[in-house]
């Protein structure tokens, strides 16, 4: 039986998806060589990874159409398919139009193609996403991208709502940031203050993210917004804040866990912590237990982490937490919990054999650490 094929990102653009630009294109504007974009793409595709693919195509692109960007942003703009229905990035029509995104983020950034480079934006981002794209734009034009974000916030399409916040986002993974606006954020989070009632999740769970970012490097205007939408809460704003303060949660920050309802002074005690193995072979998992008791009459919310020291190759300790429980726990209540996880090598994380540690934490407090011995 043939080991099945590992899945490679890259080859959502392929040469099925260079033929279809190629072809949509050409509906349009009748002088594009769409044999010459095959030509110059397919020969060097396949040893390229995902965003040098797209690179290449829109390097390719600017070769074949016409110099001046009013006539080949157009002739693109026109080329578009079918706008997206559903918020999904997962098919190869909707990755065919990275390389339009670095084409009119590269080609397009003059003062004089404004008008019609976000109106390419706007258009792309209902069939894929210009989350990308629209960055130089907001760095290069950020008075003007304002005025521009101002308008799509109210649009009808929840892509569009969606980019103002996406396109925005100060950390956004795989993407340049942002920092034209860090001298006065206000405007940003005026605009993500429109969006937090969103209809559409999705639209909502990209103004989390952003916020989620900015707790990196703007803690407390992120508390203070939350903390006054708080003050009239629904269930979609409970959702948001939960999801935007989840970095500050497991980092045990007091304003974060008020918010939330947390005490950050919990009133209980917890007995009997042990681990079934104090040395762990690879491949097998750690296993541990330990009660919580209810130190008070009362009843108390209680989030539930658990802190790896994963032992690094210089023999110092990283910490990584980890989520077990959320909870409620009545008064003088007691609770036992058991946890298991895996130790195996992943791409993302390598391990080493030597000490490690593993530490309970309750309400961002630390309730105890015990140590174990990672064996190969």
């Amino acid at each position: 039986m043939k080991p099945e094929k590992k899945f490679e990102f890259s080859e959502v653009i392929n040469a099925q998806t260079v033929k279809k630009i190629g072809h949509d294109i050409k509906k349009v504007w009748q002088d594009f060589d769409v044999k010459q974009l095959e030509k110059r793409v397919l020969t060097k595709l396949s040893s390229l990874a995902f965003k040098d693919r797209a690179n290449l195509i829109a390097d390719v692109l600017y070769e074949l159409l016409p110099k001046d960007f009013e006539l080949a942003g157009q002739i693109l703009l026109d080329s578009f398919g079918e706008q997206l229905d559903a918020p999904d990035f997962t098919g190869q029509n909707a990755f065919m139009y990275m390389p339009h995104g670095v084409y009119v983020s590269r080609y397009g950034l003059d003062a004089q193609h404004f008008e019609l480079s976000t109106q390419f934006l706007y258009e792309m981002t209902k069939r894929f996403s210009a989350e990308f794209a629209i960055r130089p734009f907001l760095n290069k034009f950020p008075l003007q991208m304002i005025g521009k974000l101002q308008t799509w916030v109210k649009d009808d399409n929840q892509h569009v709502r969606r980019l103002v916040s996406e396109g925005t986002r100060p950390r956004l993974p795989w993407a340049p940031r942002v920092t034209v606006y860090d001298d006065d954020y206000t405007v940003i989070m005026d605009l993500l203050a429109m969006l937090r009632n969103d209809p559409e999740l999705y639209v909502r769970r990209s103004v989390a993210n952003h916020l989620n970012d900015l707790t990196k490097d703007r803690k407390e205007l992120v508390l203070a917004h939350l903390e006054g939408w708080n003050k009239q809460p629904n269930p979609k704003i409970v959702w948001l804040t939960k999801h935007a303060l989840r970095t500050l949660v497991k980092a045990g920050d007091a304003g974060a866990l008020k918010i939330l309802g947390f005490s950050n002074n919990p009133e209980v005690k917890v007995q009997h912590f042990a681990l079934e193995k104090q040395q762990l072979k690879l491949g097998e998992q750690l296993v541990f237990s330990f009660d919580i008791e209810s130190q008070s009459a009362y009843s108390q919310r209680l989030v539930v982490d658990y802190i790896i020291h994963f032992k690094k190759a210089n023999g110092s300790q990283a910490p990584k937490v980890f989520k077990l429980k959320v909870l409620e726990l009545e008064g003088h209540q007691s609770i036992q919990l058991k946890k298991k996880q895996l130790f195996q090598q992943l791409s993302t994380r390598v391990l080493y054999e030597g000490r490690h540690q593993v530490e309970l934490q309750i309400n961002g407090k630390s309730f105890g650490i015990q140590e174990f011995e990672l064996v190969f």
